[in-house]
């Protein structure tokens, strides 16, 4: 555009914000989107549109009750999680570095943090925690995902806009739902991408329905946060380092510049998730995404026991009920068998595994885990922090260590996360445990006063008795909060700079 179409667009832009008001951010002006018709001119309404009028048409008043329960669960679990990192070296080191880029802001808060920060800064700081220790949430469509990771965004936003405890439910929800079901829709790992690439669509969600943005506007930040929210597998694979913390809180930020832009009238492509459907192999012939609100995912939400990959919970579950027959006995041990499921034995029981040189590849490792549960009774996030899983007598066990498929375990139940670990004694004893289903998966949820006591283990060092017991009344009575900031203002650490 030549000096005087823009001169000209700009002076057209003020009596557009004057008309619109503060009904977006930072009085936008509204910009016709320029969808091109995707597939050779097939004028179906592109899933970008689609996804737009999925997040507007969440509202609290028709959520069902159990959808308000589990994102109220959710909630309480993730802000656990995040206490529990707070200190930590990524968390740390992200702290440091948003300020340098961010600046240092006084919009919304750091979880356990005395200082603010803007909105960007504080949501990829918070992504950071909620990550950090592998305790957070797992959905399992065609692949793993941790969709909590989207709360930061949601918190950050509504703390900024002063919105209520039921905004921030209809925005979790928006974003939630979304993620989930690209991910039941498409694999990303299968094209060589990490599975936080289905957030790319959920955060913009989450972005446009708090600022109030019009469909179009947030269909175009859809297009161009979904073209550009591509992290590679590398992430999760061989030695894992700390980029895992921070995959999806990279994908938040980025999202919510695309819907900054989009706000503005920046357009965005359409046919993203088509596109990579069609043109990344395997193609998938039919492919579509399931935006009926009668179906929702959230209730089908896990939660973890244990600080490890959700895969391998199981694995802890089992080796911990063990434990307690070997006692004493543990240098008898002539080999451990652990039978599994094929995909899960590609992702946690590759040779990387058997010898971890980081903390991220050893909360992914099938032997590592399952020796420390059998040596200790337990896997906890002093494990890792405190190197346990670097242990000789820990790796004295990685080595009598075999993994293999789990035939009976398949023919039952085919699409499980189930383990059977054996263990063969030196007078060839053998001792055996079978988990199915592991505690806190959607089909033998965590019950509240395991969560309540996850909650507090995590809160209680960095906010008091007081206040850890504070947030959860706040999360329980979330519907009933007219500004959120009452419960930002719980989040922060002690002598918190508070703005408001």
């Amino acid at each position: 555009m030549n000096r005087r179409g823009f001169l000209g667009r700009t002076a057209m832009a003020v009596p557009a914000s004057l008309v619109l008001g503060n009904s977006w951010v930072d009085s936008c002006c509204l910009v016709s989107p320029a969808f091109a018709a995707a597939n050779g001119g097939d004028r179906r309404t592109p899933l970008e549109q689609g996804f737009a009028e999925f997040a507007l048409s969440v509202r609290y008043d028709t959520l069902p009750h159990d959808v308000v329960a589990s994102g109220k669960r959710v909630l309480l679990d993730t802000l656990g999680c995040a206490f529990g990192a707070v200190g930590s070296e990524p968390a740390n080191i992200a702290e440091t570095a948003i300020r340098k880029t961010f600046g240092d802001g006084s919009t919304a808060t750091i979880i356990g943090y005395p200082q603010p920060a803007t909105v960007e800064g504080a949501l990829f700081v918070n992504g950071v925690l909620v990550r950090s220790l592998d305790m957070n949430d797992t959905y399992i469509g065609t692949e793993p995902l941790h969709p909590s990771e989207l709360l930061p965004t949601a918190l950050a936003l509504c703390e900024e806009k002063a919105c209520s405890g039921r905004d921030l439910i209809e925005a979790m929800v928006a974003g939630y739902e979304a993620s989930m079901r690209v991910n039941d829709a498409i694999s990303f790992i299968e094209r060589g991408f990490h599975p936080l690439c289905a957030a790319s669509y959920g955060i913009p969600l989450i972005a446009g329905k708090i600022w109030g943005l019009p469909k179009e506007a947030i269909a175009n930040s859809v297009g161009i946060s979904g073209a550009r929210g591509f992290t590679s597998f590398v992430v999760n694979s061989g030695a894992i380092s700390m980029m895992k913390a921070m995959g999806l809180a990279a994908t938040a930020a980025d999202g919510v510049f695309a819907t900054r832009l989009a706000a503005q009238g920046f357009t965005g492509p359409s046919g993203t998730l088509e596109w990579l459907a069609s043109k990344m192999k395997p193609a998938k012939d039919g492919f579509a995404v399931d935006l009926d609100l009668s179906r929702y995912r959230l209730p089908r939400v896990a939660f973890k026991r244990f600080p490890v990959q959700i895969e391998l919970q199981a694995v802890a579950e089992a080796g911990v009920s063990l434990s307690g027959k070997i006692k004493g006995r543990t240098e008898d041990i002539r080999s451990i068998t652990v039978e599994t499921y094929p995909g899960i034995i590609d992702r946690v029981a590759d040779p990387p595994k058997f010898r971890p040189q980081t903390k991220g590849t050893a909360d992914h490792s099938l032997p590592v885990c399952l020796a420390m549960a059998l040596l200790d009774g337990d896997v906890t996030v002093s494990h890792f922090e405190k190197d346990r899983w670097r242990g000789q007598d820990v790796m004295a066990l990685v080595e009598k260590t075999s993994v293999k498929p789990a035939e009976q375990l398949i023919a039952r139940l085919p699409k499980g996360r189930g383990a059977s670990v054996e263990i063969v004694l030196a007078d060839s004893q053998s001792l055996r445990e079978t988990v199915e289903v592991a505690e806190g998966d959607a089909e033998r949820p965590l019950s509240r006063s395991s969560l309540e006591r996850k909650f507090l283990n995590f809160a209680v060092p960095v906010v008091g008795k007081a206040g850890a017991e504070r947030v959860i009344s706040l999360v329980d009575g979330l519907e009933d909060l007219s500004d959120i900031r009452e419960l930002t203002r719980a989040l922060g650490g002690p002598g918190k700079q508070n703005p408001t």
